[in-house]
């Protein structure tokens, strides 16, 4: 069962401006958070620097400062960082009913890129697995107590022409009824690929999606056949957007 809250919020001097966010519950176990930004050149060094004060561990405030990128790219990794740092916290009270503060909690990466997250201090309490995605002006954070979780997002506007010739037949005769698009493919190939922790590796034919019933798409892995994932779609305007669990 997936349920969706949306709720606006106010711009606050020097924090995220957030036009809408949505958040979802995906059956039992996860929570995928979307979140509007202002465009990445809009945040003034004052604005990025007051929070990285706020959320930053002084090891994520030390990856920040000697990232050797734009000062887009830069934002954009504050923000996702952020927004992890925010659903891990909305989660832990409403699971656990305890309140944390961000630098409490880490972003750690995996040898393979994927995000993680890790007390700073001595507390016990577990913390969920975690994923993140981003396209134009929207960060997805998605928390889950199962073993992984995997989100991506595009805007649905997007032209996947490319993406048509690389279709499995099984793809091709979805696409033809009408049960897939090419930007579904593409997402849900993704966060497959993100739960698992592998990546795409570059071959989305890796990744067939091989049925489809209502918003799921199931998936499976030609590394190990007998691998079966699904994947979530959610409904927020003007975005595909798609969260596998795996328990």
């Amino acid at each position: 069962m997936i349920v969706s809250i949306s709720r606006s919020r106010s711009s606050e001097p020097h924090r995220v401006s957030r036009v809408a966010t949505y958040s979802f519950v995906v059956g039992p176990l996860a929570r995928v958070h979307v979140t509007f930004v202002d465009e990445l050149k809009a945040y003034t060094d004052e604005a990025a620097i007051e929070l990285v004060k706020e959320f930053l561990t002084e090891s994520e405030r030390a990856t920040w400062e000697n990232m050797q990128a734009q000062a887009t790219r830069k934002m954009e990794w504050l923000l996702g960082r952020i927004a992890l740092k925010d659903a891990v916290s909305e989660y832990i009270l409403e699971t656990q009913l305890t309140k944390i503060d961000a630098k409490t909690i880490e972003i750690t990466r995996s040898e393979e890129g994927a995000p993680g997250v890790a007390w700073t201090n001595e507390n016990s309490l577990p913390l969920p697995v975690i994923s993140l995605a981003h396209t134009a002006r929207v960060i997805v954070a998605a928390v889950a107590s199962a073993d992984a979780v995997g989100v991506d997002v595009e805007k649905a506007d997007r032209l996947a022409p490319a993406v048509a010739r690389v279709l499995t037949e099984t793809e091709t005769k979805l696409l033809a009824a009408g049960r897939i698009t090419l930007l579904s493919a593409v997402v849900a190939k993704e966060a497959a690929a993100k739960a698992v922790g592998v990546g795409l590796g570059g071959d989305l034919r890796r990744w067939p999606i091989v049925h489809t019933e209502g918003s799921q798409h199931f998936v499976t892995f030609t590394d190990d056949e007998e691998l079966a994932l699904v994947v979530d779609f959610l409904e927020v305007p003007n975005l595909v957007l798609g969260v596998c669990v795996i328990v």
